[in-house]
């Protein structure tokens, strides 16, 4: 039996995508790793798929050249878990293929790298600013090469674009945090969105949206004001003080008393909840205890540290990757044709302290009357 991406990587001790970068000598990977694991494959007489000639027809992705690339995002927005976790699943899935992996960033798709132009891939795994219209900006060229190319999108496809895509169901992953608080009792809520014109959020938003009112809730949304234009590349909210005033809002509607105070604030990211939390203990409030909180993704390392534990959907990013690259396959091998295919996959509710039950009111005293 000959030996796969797989043993080198349980052989040296890291995933098989880990294994595959050191191989390449990827700038990821540090030396003392790539000295590990390529200690290990000479050990194991490891040779790359590209150099089995007996399996190159039998698997569509041995030794071909696949573009991981990213449109229009900032590197700290493609470092947030769910990106990464996303990309980190394809990149396993493509190692274990044979296939060998180049990370191309676009951060200005108005201005291509050399290796866009230059290297012809077999095909492109894409992922690409879901706010704004990014395609608009996209040169000739990177349109004809995007067209021309195998391509499967990553978390989204963008307005325009050709090509076939795995992302979440973001109608779902609405709907079932909107489930979970009209569980939990509560019918008054309030969306705090940042990125009022990111594609993904509104789904989620307005499916949240269409849960609540569909058990007689009432949802207020909150939102920085849309930006006329989008530059690029594209930055995360990392500032509590993009959120803090859309808090703000919500707090007084609660202080305030009115009937429809809201009971939980629905954020259609953790990133966004995470500053939801910093914004709530700057006003001497807690989640979970004041308020609820309930969120989208489940990126555990960025939200391990939050207390109490966030409520969340988690929407499988690392499942979405290896799918990607499944579908990559099918189109290499020429499965398709015509039509793009959109794959969307199944996200699941995960419980957490940050969404309690609504503690019913309390009854006024009664007044008695005096004789």
């Amino acid at each position: 039996m000959s030996v796969t991406i797989r043993d080198v990587a349980h052989a040296s001790g890291v995933t098989p995508g880990t294994a595959s970068r050191a191989l390449r000598g990827h700038p990821q990977a540090s030396e003392e790793c790539i000295a590990r694991v390529r200690d290990a494959a000479e050990r194991l007489g490891y040779r790359p798929l590209r150099d089995r000639s007996k399996r190159s027809n039998s698997e569509p992705l041995a030794g071909k050249q696949i573009a991981v690339a990213m449109f229009g995002i900032d590197r700290t927005l493609a470092g947030l878990p769910v990106v990464a976790e996303a990309i980190h699943g394809a990149e396993e899935a493509l190692a274990e293929a044979g296939a060998h992996p180049i990370i191309v960033n676009v951060p200005d798709p108005a201005e291509p790298p050399r290796s866009l132009r230059r290297v012809k891939f077999d095909g492109i795994l894409a992922k690409a600013a879901m706010q704004g219209n990014v395609t608009r900006t996209f040169t000739q060229r990177l349109r004809h090469t995007l067209g021309e190319t195998p391509l499967v999108w990553i978390l989204g496809r963008p307005a325009d674009a050709a090509g076939d895509v795995v992302d979440p169901d973001d109608a779902l992953v609405g709907r079932l945090a909107a489930e979970a608080a009209v569980a939990n009792g509560h019918r008054r809520a309030v969306i705090v969105n940042p990125k009022a014109d990111h594609a993904l959020f509104a789904i989620r938003s307005a499916a949240f949206r269409r849960c609540m009112e569909e058990h007689n809730g009432v949802v207020v949304e909150r939102h920085q004001p849309r930006a006329r234009t989008v530059s690029f590349p594209l930055q995360p909210v990392m500032d509590v003080a993009e959120v803090q005033p859309l808090v703000d809002q919500a707090i007084e509607l609660i202080k305030k008393g009115d009937r429809d105070q809201p009971t939980v604030i629905f954020c259609p990211a953790d990133s966004i909840a995470a500053l939801v939390y910093r914004a709530l203990a700057t006003r001497g409030r807690v989640a979970g205890r004041d308020i609820s909180v309930v969120s989208c993704h489940n990126e555990r390392s960025l939200v391990a540290g939050l207390w109490p534990t966030l409520a969340t959907v988690d929407v499988h990013p690392q499942r979405i990757g290896r799918l990607a690259v499944e579908q990559l396959a099918r189109r290499i091998a020429g499965q398709f044709a015509g039509a793009a295919v959109q794959i969307s996959v199944a996200p699941n509710f995960i419980p957490g302290g940050s969404l309690t039950a609504v503690r019913p009111a309390k009854n006024p005293p009664r007044r008695t009357k005096r004789r």
